[in-house]
């Protein structure tokens, strides 16, 4: 269970995890995305759901003050790795 406790100030940074499968359900609010290879931002409104495969390269842009989502990650233990070299070439 992840909720916003103060103003978005940053994004997250590109990076992807080392997972098999991680979804995000929110339950207030809304979320916002960018993907790598995906021109679009992917927002996730109250109620919306995100089914995510392991190793996408991914940057959270955004997100409401009053945000709250479930996330489930499979495994629960799992390795992320940051990407800085994308923040310059997906600008």
């Amino acid at each position: 269970h992840i909720r916003a406790i103060r103003p978005f100030d940053a994004e997250t940074g590109w990076h992807w995890h080392d997972m098999t499968a991680h979804f995000v359900i929110v339950l207030k609010g809304w979320i916002k995305f960018r993907y790598a290879g995906i021109e679009d931002e992917v927002v996730v409104h109250a109620g919306g759901t995100l089914s995510q495969p392991g190793g996408v390269p991914h940057n959270v842009v955004g997100r409401s003050d009053d945000m709250e989502l479930i996330e489930i990650n499979m495994p629960a233990d799992y390795a992320t790795v940051d990407l800085p070299e994308l923040a310059t070439a997906l600008r």
